[in-house]
């Protein structure tokens, strides 16, 4: 089945004349991709915006590169693919779109491959792409298929051919032919994981297997704040451990640790922390939510490496070992019992194998327990009393109105055990609850001065083989006693309003565990205040934490950059606010208290993130805080509001409330509510949510494995091989040759992850190991982390199927930028490029086999009459050896002896003029390849993206080798023939050309260099038009295969720089529509126009409105002249070229649509001008552009 290529590009291959053939009629070469910072021998789209790389396939002599695109904007948006080909993957020509939404949904990223056995039924040699559909229907996978080279596509009638997505994130496959098992196999993507899929004709798939979690846990630390996440397991002398690895992200190092004797939201607790930042292991203590340390020890820790720690706390004495040994002991007796947990601060932390032993586990939410009278001791079972009299303890916590319960388990048929309750200090005063065993009689009992009274009293068989829970709720005068959650007994007495709590043993053995007290709240109410937001703010909620639940996220918004809210009523909760940090912000938000009635239906409208575990809404019982059900956004992650039904008929009767949380960052890190109804009186409906339930109560366990992980604060989630600092993407798998030998290959994952890569934000990182045709087995343990670029710009790279070089490697590119600011990049009628075109393979190092990429030959558009050659020379700190040369497009090939150097660092300074450049330098000291574009520019990265980007690179036989690019808007650095690379933006001023070769502190050999000026690989325009000197005066326009384009949401205007008086002036004009909901406005025809087009006529075709019309503008202010209807009948389509001829002598003006007048009229208002073009509210085509001037 496999039919590949094999191809070696060499230096000097010539480009296929036919593939670059001109228009017959050509705009002026100014401006077609002169803009600023626009790159001149890297592929970028003509005009809007782009970003992944997408079905990458050679075939009859074309590379063909498709790539995700938004034909109606410069920021991301619904996605299309677009398409352009190459037969030397240096020039490139672009075609139309490939591929559009539809009824499925947008058209996410793929693969492409040629069924070369016709195995699908489209065709023999037909070219099948794979790809994402994202719509209505979630995440699924389609198939389209093309006949002619991929000039034209047909989608599959039988899309999705891989419906019902397992999770939300299920997108960019990635397919080749597995000659082996004579099947295609797909990766693909899955939030945390690659999962691999196999068919034998492209359209139906089986599940093969997946790779990804580790069985750890991590924290995505946030950014100075710490994040905590609890198991149920609880100890009080213990021993805990487990590994934690350190994970510098976004430039930042942080710590991370085991958590213990914890409340439930860890405000009261101790940790041990391992702060890679401060090089410090401390044990700490955190009380009310602040942080002190008790005792700490200062040691290197680096990140990236797996450290085994360990605590053994006996009462309040605690021992700390790392590795194996003991660093750290410290006492504080502020806790004496609470859950396991982990904790990250300021960054990422990965813990694997945490486990823990019990030695004693009395389970409490009372603290500092103090016998009063006999013999009381901890187990790994409870608190164990004993005695022949009266035996008490007591904690130090006083209560008023609360409930107050405990299990019990008689050792033996004799005596009682009893909860105390507002008690005094030495147990002669308050209440007692009593169990008696011998009797089988329960009682309400007070103590007033030692002298027990009898309040209530009731016969009850106590089985003393079994555990029984006691509860007291005390409410005022009212005391209620239930046993095993059935009400025996109530009493009334106004002695007693308040006091401490304990327990009680009497001639008896009993063990109690799970001792807790909670709230006692009661409500009539039946609804939550302000359920749907309707006054504009929070009114009736409370937020308990963070920002992001504020009044500046209640909107009135009815529509979001994705479509409609489509909200209840006027205003609702949106989870993202610029002002409060967008996706990045925080939180928990709380309702009103209500007792639940009715039906017991629970409805509401939720939109955002999907996230079960960092977003989402719950019920929550008011009195211990416990999450009854639980909701995330499971039906799309989108901003539009989802319904969602809860059926918590078992928990009528019940205060309850409704709470929201957020502890998500980065894409999606939100959710939005609305319309929370909780008073329903309706049958409950047939179709409720299944996702919606209580949570299992959690056994307590005497030790073992914990892996019950529920997120207190910031965002956790399962622990990966390699890096996931953020959601997995675009991944390939390929087999590549080792050093270019074809014999000797091996398997290689590449997998893009946004964020937390090398530099920061989006990048990708790679495994390497073995793939049977099932199953991927790294051969690397799972902390480390290889990445494939240490760059800040080199995301979703794939390889071209059906080609590969004489050895077996792989060709590929990337998109050469960074989701924490691809939006934004200061580019104006397109964005992003991609990156040069890479060789990979793999080659043997000291520290294993590691991706090599070296980057295609680019000779053909070298300037080599300019070429710059030095040979054995020394760079000092004082003599610049490149002086004089002013560049912005170039290579540069360079050697240097280290052997015997006493410089510090060296290299190059590029793009430089005064202050303003960007380093691509090595430091000797820390045999570290890097780039600083530190001072390269005014445009602000973010403070998730590091400004030096660096790698360690050792010296080869004393050499460092660099091959670096360098363009308008980017550079690119190959260390060591390819071993190490970083690919980065930089957007400097226009004159900072520059270069500089330096050394500091001392001097360098240089044993050779060569440095070429680059030519573009971009020709003339291809617009239509026999008018030149275009200027943009508003709006954006851009040149293009289908012509020129404009694109504005007002009136915008493009003036060429010819004038006329008498004329006929005529194009061909299209207003462009799909099914993205793009606006569709009009076109227009500007003649007789000063410099700024403040005033002028127009000829529009308004597509809108049904109209033609002739317009004058008199300082900037429109005015319809006359308006053509046909009478209301002129039906204009969108994406139909419309003939506009406008013929001008005089005053008097006459308007053709194609070829029929419309219009003629007489008017003095201007009389000479510029000629241009108009677009109002749309983007809009304008081609065969053509002015005739008459005498």
């Amino acid at each position: 089945m496999k039919r590949t290529v094999k191809k070696l590009l060499m230096i000097g291959v010539a480009c296929s004349i036919s593939l670059f053939s001109a228009c017959p009629v050509l705009a002026d070469n100014t401006g077609y991709y002169q803009e600023k910072y626009r790159n001149q021998f890297h592929f970028s789209p003509e005009a809007n915006w782009m970003n992944d790389p997408n079905g990458m396939v050679y075939y009859n002599g074309e590379y063909h590169l498709f790539y995700q695109y938004y034909p109606y904007g410069t920021t991301w948006g619904p996605m299309h693919w677009g398409h352009a080909v190459s037969t030397d993957l240096v020039k490139w020509k672009h075609l139309p779109i490939a591929l559009s939404p539809d009824e499925n949904g947008e058209v996410f990223s793929g693969s492409a491959v040629i069924d070369w056995n016709n195995t699908a039924g489209f065709g023999k040699e037909a070219m099948v792409a794979i790809f994402t559909h994202s719509g209505s229907k979630g995440q699924v996978q389609s198939l389209a298929y093309s006949k002619d080279s991929g000039r034209t596509w047909t989608k599959y009638e039988g899309n999705p051919v891989m419906p019902n997505p397992p999770v939300p994130d299920w997108r960019d496959p990635k397919v080749f032919w597995h000659d082996q098992t004579k099947q295609w196999v797909m990766s693909l993507a899955a939030k945390d994981k690659i999962i691999f899929y196999t068919s034998p004709d492209l359209k139906n798939w089986k599940y093969a297997s997946e790779f990804g979690p580790d069985g750890g846990i991590q924290a995505n630390g946030q950014s100075s704040a710490y994040s905590y996440t609890l198991s149920e397991q609880k100890g009080q002398s213990f021993a805990l451990e487990g590994e934690i690895t350190l994970v510098e992200k976004n430039g930042r190092a942080g710590a991370g640790g085991l958590v213990f004797r914890s409340n439930k939201d860890a405000t009261n607790a101790y940790t041990v922390n391992l702060d890679a930042e401060k090089n410090l292991l401390t044990l700490n203590k955190v009380e009310k939510g602040n942080v002190t340390t008790v005792v700490s020890k200062s040691m290197r820790l680096d990140t990236s490496q797996a450290y085994h720690v360990k605590v053994e706390a006996n009462s309040h004495y605690f021992k700390v070992l790392l590795n194996g040994k003991q660093v750290l002991e410290g006492s504080d007796a502020s806790f004496e019992n609470g859950q396991f947990g982990l904790t990250a601060w300021n960054s990422t932390a990965v813990f694997r194998h945490v486990k823990f032993t019990n030695q004693s586990n009395f389970i409490t939410n009372l603290s500092n327990w103090k016998p009063i009278t006999g013999t009381w001791n901890d187990t790994a079972a409870g608190k164990l009393g004993k005695s022949d009299n009266d035996g008490y303890i007591i904690s130090e916590e006083q209560g008023d109105q609360f409930i107050f319960k405990s299990n019990m388990t008689f050792l033996d048929a004799n005596g009682s055990g009893a909860l105390l309750f507002r008690a005094d200090a030495e147990a002669k005063n308050g209440y007692i609850a009593s169990v008696d065993a011998s009797k089988d009689t329960v009682k309400l009992v007070k103590l007033q001065n030692g002298i027990s009274t009898v309040l209530a009293e009731t016969n009850e068989k106590i089985d003393t083989s079994k555990s029984h829970q006691v509860q007291v709720t005390a409410s005022g005068n009212k005391l209620d006693l239930h046993i095993d959650d059935n009400f025996t007994l109530t009493a009334k007495d106004e002695t007693f309003s308040k006091g401490l709590f304990g327990l009680h043993v009497n001639q008896s053995s009993v063990q109690f565990q799970d001792v807790n007290m909670t709230k006692f709240i009661d409500t009539d109410e039946k609804e939550i205040k302000n359920k749907s937001f309707e006054t504009g703010d929070l009114t009736g909620w409370k937020t308990i934490k963070g920002n992001a639940f504020t009044n500046d996220h209640v909107t009135d918004a009815t529509a979001n950059w994705s479509g409609l809210f489509e909200q209840k009523g006027k205003y609702h909760l949106w989870g993202f606010s610029d002002k409060q940090d967008g996706d990045n912000a925080t939180g928990e938000l709380h309702s009103s208290y209500f007792k639940l009635s009715g039906s017991g239906e629970i409805n509401l409208l939720m939109g955002g993130g999907n996230d079960p575990t960092n977003r989402y809404v719950s019920l929550v019982r008011a009195s211990d805080d416990k999450e009854l059900i639980r909701q995330a956004n499971t039906k799309f992650a989108d901003e539009k509001y989802q319904p969602y039904v809860w059926d918590a008929s078992k928990y009528i009767g019940e205060v309850l409330y409704i709470k929201a949380v957020d502890q998500a960052v980065g894409g999606w890190g939100h959710i939005n509510l609305d319309d929370v109804n909780v008073f329903n009186t309706e049958k409950m409906p047939d179709k409720v949510d299944s996702v919606a339930k209580e949570p299992e109560e959690v056994k307590q366990r005497e030790g073992g494995e914990l892996s019950d992980w529920n997120t207190v604060s910031g965002e956790w989630v399962k622990s990966t091989h390699g890096s996931n600092g953020g959601i997995w993407e675009c991944p390939t798998l390929l087999e590549l040759p080792v050093d270019g030998d074809s014999t000797k290959k091996k398997w290689v994952l590449q997998v893009s992850i946004n964020d937390g890569a090398a530099a920061g934000g989006s990048g990708m990182q790679y495994f390497v190991g073995d793939f049977d045709g099932k199953t991927f087995k790294n051969e690397n343990p799972p902390e480390e982390v290889l990445w494939t670029d240490y760059g800040a710009d080199f995301y979703a790279a794939v390889d071209w199927s059906g080609v590969e070089g004489d050895n077996g490697e792989k060709y590929w590119l990337g998109w050469m930028s960074n989701w924490q600011y691809a939006n934004n990049t200061p580019t104006t009628t397109w964005r992003s490029s991609m990156s040069i075109p890479r060789k990979i393979e793999l080659t043997n190092t000291a520290k294993g086999l590691r991706l090599k990429q070296i980057p295609v030959s680019i000779d053909s558009i070298r300037n080599k009459q300019e070429k710059k050659v030095l040979k054995n020379l020394m760079v000092t700190e004082n003599k610049n050896l490149l002086s004089g040369i002013q560049e912005n497009k170039y290579e540069i090939i360079a050697e240097f002896d280290v052997s015997n150097t006493d410089a510090q660092e060296f290299g190059f300074q590029i793009q430089k003029e005064g202050s303003e450049n960007t380093k691509v330098s090595y430091n000797v000291n820390k045999q570290r390849l890097f780039v600083d574009r530190t001072n390269s520019g005014s445009f602000d990265f973010g403070e998730n993206v590091k400004d030096k980007h660096s790698v360690s690179m050792l010296p080869k036989d004393g050499k460092v080798k660099l091959h670096m690019f360098v363009d308008q808007s980017s550079v690119e650095v190959f260390g060591n023939d390819g071993t190490e690379v970083i690919t980065d933006q930089l957007f400097p001023k226009l004159s900072s050309n520059k270069i500089r070769l330096y050394s500091k502190g001392g001097g360098v050999k240089l044993n050779s260099l060569k440095m070429y000026p680059l030519k573009s690989i971009w020709n003339k325009s291809p617009v239509d038009t026999n008018l030149s000197g275009w200027k943009s005066i508003s709006g954006l326009w851009a040149d293009t295969i289908n012509g020129k384009q404009g694109r504005s949401k007002e009136d915008a205007f493009a003036l060429s720089s010819e004038k006329a008086k008498n004329f006929i002036y005529e194009a061909k004009i299209k207003v462009l529509a799909d099914s993205v909901s793009n606006s569709t406005g009009a076109g227009a025809l500007v003649f007789r126009s000063d410099e700024q087009a403040n005033n002028a006529y127009a000829a529009n075709v308004d597509v809108l409105n049904n109209q033609v019309k002739l317009i004058a503008f008199r300082d900037g202010i429109g005015k319809d002249l006359i308006i053509y209807d046909d009478g209301g009948k002129l039906d204009l389509k969108t994406n139909t070229d419309y003939r506009l001829k406008v013929t001008a002598e005089g005053e008097r003006i006459q308007v053709y649509l194609d070829d029929k007048l419309v219009i003629d009229a007489v008017d003095h208002t201007f009389s000479e001008g510029y000629a241009g073009l108009n677009v109002w509210n749309s983007t809009s085509l304008f081609n065969e552009v053509k002015l005739e001037i008459v005498d």
